[in-house]
């Protein structure tokens, strides 16, 4: 999949592309625009036609090059939302579900995105609803004193077999 859309040769100037030439930016906005007449639509004839409009809209988007790298940047934020909203819905979708999580996940690759992960929540009480992160073992201490003079005796060669080695190696 083509991740940037070549567009005419610039000057060389130092011109850049203007954000709003980006042609993903217009694929956005038509989707989300169908994306929401869904969802106020009544049932019956209507909503066919804006499910319709809104397919159409969608496969647009998903095959639609980012010319800017804010253009990538703005369709991963917008896949993300649309992923997370339809998530109830994905099996409706099809292949275009499979193509957009496909699509968000080689930009956000591409662009070195990583996926945001939402902390839990800490209400005014302090207290914790989930915990942040998994909870480990502790390493396994052995309290005996043969084992901490082991690794006493272990530093020790360690570091005098260094010592020895460096002094043969300036004698060189």
């Amino acid at each position: 999949m083509t991740h940037a859309l070549m567009l005419h040769a610039l000057a060389a100037d130092g011109d850049r592309v203007p954000f709003h030439a980006d042609p993903v930016l217009a694929a956005i906005e038509r989707h989300s625009e169908a994306w929401a007449v869904v969802q106020v639509a009544q049932p019956g004839t209507d909503s066919e036609l804006a499910d319709d409009d809104m397919q159409t809209a969608l496969m647009a988007l998903l095959g639609t090059a980012c010319a800017t790298r804010a253009g990538a940047f703005c369709l991963i934020q917008h896949l993300r939302w649309w992923l997370s909203e339809e998530a109830p819905n994905a099996g409706a979708y099809g292949d275009a579900w499979a193509i957009a999580r496909a699509r968000e996940a080689d930009l956000s690759k591409f662009l070195g995105v990583e996926r945001i992960e939402r902390r839990p929540l800490i209400p005014p009480s302090g207290r914790l609803l989930a915990p942040v992160a998994e909870p480990r073992p502790a390493p396994a201490r052995s309290g005996s004193v043969l084992a901490t003079a082991g690794e006493a005796l272990s530093a020790l060669i360690i570091v005098a077999g260094g010592a020895c080695l460096k002094g043969f190696a300036s004698l060189l």
